[in-house]
């Protein structure tokens, strides 16, 4: 089983930073607010504050490395796997017959740190494997078109047989 990008822990952390300062900022609005209008509580600027304190800690800090530690994926002939989760583990088979379309994403802190992810569409779910290396991503989405091309032809001539 290959793993994802070390680099993504400091992506997942970097968004949950910014998830974190938005809360900062909503805890700074209410506490602005509370001094203009003195019938709001003094407390309600704690609940934002302690949410932001809440995803530093947890989110930004502890979760990252174990997604990055229970994350893993194989690509085989016939069909792609995926082990993921951290309390609830997920083990997911999708055979390569099945995938109907293969999209990398890329937001802007991704393309800074030279990684994509590759989302693999069927017609119940749909897959995502999460930062990889930019080239690593774009050999991995290109091979497995390849095992797909090469695995309808193989079932196309069984059939004429």
């Amino acid at each position: 089983m290959k793993r994802i990008s070390p680099k993504a822990i400091k992506l997942w952390r970097i968004r949950e930073y910014i998830n974190a300062g938005v809360w900062l900022t909503i805890a700074a609005a209410i506490g602005i607010a509370q001094i203009f209008f003195d019938w709001l509580p003094w407390w309600l600027f704690l609940i934002p504050a302690a949410a932001a304190i809440y995803i530093v800690i947890v989110h930004a800090w502890i979760i990252p490395k174990l997604r990055y530690k229970y994350f893993r994926y194989k690509v085989l002939e016939d069909e792609i796997r995926i082990h993921s989760g951290i309390w609830f583990k997920s083990e997911k088979a999708v055979p390569l017959y099945r995938v109907q379309n293969i999209d990398t994403t890329v937001g802007p802190i991704m393309k800074r740190m030279n990684l994509k992810g590759i989302s693999l569409q069927t017609s119940a779910e749909k897959l995502y494997i999460p930062e990889l290396e930019t080239d690593k991503a774009d050999r991995l989405r290109h091979d497995i078109r390849n095992l797909i091309n090469k695995n309808m032809s193989k079932q196309q001539n069984e059939g004429m047989l």
